[in-house]
């Protein structure tokens, strides 16, 4: 047999209170939009860096460069 306690039943309240509710509109896509343009923008120049497409002063890329 199972306990009720008042924080087990806030707990549920609060966990539960959305559950199936869709909100109507965009939500938060233009938010997850910009940071998924900003994370591929980043993976692009790294990219780059890598590739040596784009040179750094004082930045080397291959293994050698390791200490």
């Amino acid at each position: 047999m199972s306990q009720r306690t008042r924080i087990g039943t806030l707990l549920k309240t609060i966990g539960n209170s959305g559950q199936g509710k869709v909100v109507p509109g965009w939500g938060a896509v233009p938010v997850m939009a910009f940071i998924g343009v900003m994370l591929l923008i980043f993976l692009v120049i790294m990219l780059q860096v890598y590739n040596e497409s784009v040179l750094l002063q004082g930045f080397s890329v291959d293994w050698n460069g390791v200490n």
